[in-house]
């Protein structure tokens, strides 16, 4: 049985929860406990990429309105590519120009580029995200 609420504390959520060593439903219960789970922060739901196959994501075309992008990753290696909002690779953003980054857990990766991202601000960009043996967050 878990707790009413999720415990957020230094980047983990916190899950609170009291277990018994017998089946739901069942009238005495016996031995109990109090557990915690945990989970770095916002990692509920992530796309994955697998079995050492390039996966990719693309998002929809959205207006760029900060000058760097935060990413939640975790795996074996990334890289993300920016867009024009026809799919197109912008010239010192395209997967050549993009660093790539191996062996990483990064709640907060900050891609860099060729050229700087800042150059784009107020602009309508897509993302390509180029996965493998990772996954993504938001």
């Amino acid at each position: 049985f878990p707790a009413s609420q999720i415990v957020t504390h230094n980047d983990k959520h916190w899950i609170y929860y009291n277990g018994y060593q017998e089946r739901h439903g069942i009238g005495d219960r016996g031995k109990h406990g109090i557990g915690l789970a945990t989970l770095k922060l916002d990692r509920f739901i992530g796309l994955e990429a697998q079995e050492d196959k390039w996966g990719t994501i693309v998002t929809k075309p959205f207006k760029l309105e900060g000058d760097k992008l935060q990413v939640n990753v975790v795996g074996g290696e990334f890289l993300v590519e920016v867009l024009n909002q026809q799919g197109e690779p912008l010239p010192g953003f395209a997967r050549p120009q993009a660093a790539g980054y191996k062996s990483v857990d990064d709640l907060r990766l900050v891609p860099t580029w060729k050229n700087s991202l800042s150059t784009l601000k107020g602009r309508a960009i897509r993302l390509r995200f180029h996965l493998r043996n990772s996954k993504l967050y938001s």
